[in-house]
């Protein structure tokens, strides 16, 4: 049980936070709140999945482990680069910067936000499709061929 509630969280984690990104409007509350959200549920339901495990690795309950801890070691290398790029208080970017050096530290660390985006999000993908046939595997073992 302890598996399913975690792989819920990481399924909440991607669809949540990926909708409110994409919604213009605020009334689902603020982006840093969001994020913050996106980052607890990102720990919590992967600890939850590790737990599951109980330390044995083998085959594809192995393999979406590993992606699961490469996607949390991803998320960490995003928040650093996403604290990189300055924002108000509502976690809007800050578009005009005064001084050439700050400028040129707001241009890398976007190109570096959007190089992450184009890694973390097919590793997220592979994680969730491996996830999904490893349920599917271990509900039609505990069901069908008992």
């Amino acid at each position: 049980m302890i598996g399913v509630i975690g792989f819920v969280l990481m399924l909440i984690t991607e669809t949540l936070y990926s909708l409110r990104k994409r919604s213009r409007k605020g009334r689902w509350g603020s982006m840093r709140a969001w994020l913050q959200f996106h980052i607890f549920t990102g720990l919590v339901g992967p600890y939850m999945v590790l737990l599951h495990t109980s330390w044995k690795f083998n085959g594809l309950a192995g393999v979406t482990t590993l992606f699961t801890m490469i996607i949390v070691i991803s998320g960490f290398i995003g928040r650093y680069i996403y604290t990189r790029i300055p924002r108000t208080l509502d976690g809007i970017e800050v578009t005009n910067i005064t001084g050439q050096a700050q400028a040129a530290v707001l241009v890398r660390s976007r190109q570096m936000l959007a190089i992450w985006h184009a890694i973390h999000i097919p590793i997220g993908i592979t994680l969730f499709s491996a996830a999904i046939i490893h349920i599917g595997a271990a509900l039609i073992y505990a069901t069908l061929l008992r």
